[in-house]
């Protein structure tokens, strides 16, 4: 283990008056270190090892800033009537297996589970231009989010 010399011995009392008076006059941790020729982490670090700097540190908190914007004025919650289930009718599926599927077939599988990977069939029933399903199986697929607060 090196030998390390006391915290006293690292600062002189003049050192330590010095740095007393930037703190008095409000300089910050950042201005200290390069005054004195160490990083701002070292100051603050020899500065909170000594307990009559570390009081002088301690300032009150600052005053909250005023707002740049005015906070706008939530008006009461108002209960939320759930939307209103559509239903369409189900498509006329086709049963195509993967290999047969093209750009404008519904991708929504419809095979039993646990079919063996040769036998996956999906609904092959028309899709708008673009999507993966058709419209009925949209309605499925993609639900609402639920609301997260309330």
């Amino acid at each position: 283990m090196p030998n390390r010399e006391p915290e006293n011995v690292i600062w002189k009392e003049a050192d330590r008056e010095r740095v007393a008076g930037m703190l008095e006059k409000g300089w910050s941790a950042a201005k200290i270190g390069q005054a004195m020729g160490i990083s701002r982490g070292a100051a603050i670090g020899r500065i909170f090892r000594n307990d009559r700097l570390r009081a002088l540190m301690k300032r009150p908190p600052k005053a909250a800033s005023p707002r740049r914007w005015p906070v706008k004025k939530v008006a009461a919650k108002v209960k939320a009537t759930p939307a209103p289930v559509v239903q369409l009718p189900a498509p006329p599926m086709r049963f195509v297996p993967l290999a047969e599927l093209k750009r404008g077939d519904c991708h929504w599988p419809v095979s039993p589970h646990g079919a063996p990977p040769d036998q996956h069939l999906f609904c092959g029933a028309g899709t708008r231009k673009g999507e993966k399903w058709c419209p009925y199986h949209q309605l499925i697929g993609y639900q609402p989010r639920a609301p997260r607060h309330g």
